[in-house]
């Protein structure tokens, strides 16, 4: 058989006597006290004023965000994307696809920014191989460090 840990011995201990001497002070009094609700409201009020009692010092609890969720950009529409877009839609396009993709060559090598920038001058409307090609010639080089 388990007993009861020392807190709450201490605590039944206490409560029934606080009950007991509520129970004197109501007959005393003569409110003429019914011993069943009032064992049964004194346990209510006990359990409830312990509860209170041990949640005074409980740190206030916080929540913990997870790791974010991944984002693989599909569904985002990005500058790039709607430059792409708008150069495969348009009937007579820009050249803002021919200059996104010598920055993008640029910012990997110099030298290959201007091998692109030669291949699509002159260039109006790039087919989708076309691009496909450029931009894996991008990304084949490495960077340097």
């Amino acid at each position: 058989m388990s007993r009861l840990p020392a807190l709450w011995r201490g605590r039944a201990a206490g409560g029934a006597v606080l009950a007991g001497i509520g129970y004197a002070v109501t007959a005393w009094l003569d409110m003429e006290p019914r011993l069943l609700p009032y064992v049964v409201w004194s346990v209510v009020v006990l359990a409830t004023a312990y509860l209170v009692i041990d949640t005074v010092d409980v740190p206030a609890a916080e929540w913990q965000q997870g790791p974010p969720a991944p984002s693989d950009r599909v569904d985002e529409a990005t500058p790039d994307l709607r430059v792409l877009s708008s150069h495969q839609q348009a009937d007579h396009p820009s050249d803002a696809l021919a200059h996104r993709l010598v920055a993008l060559a640029r910012a990997r090598d110099p030298g290959l920014g201007d091998a692109v920038q030669r291949e699509l001058a002159g260039t109006h409307r790039l087919a989708p191989p076309d691009i496909d090609r450029i931009l894996t010639r991008i990304e084949d080089v490495r960077d340097p460090s």
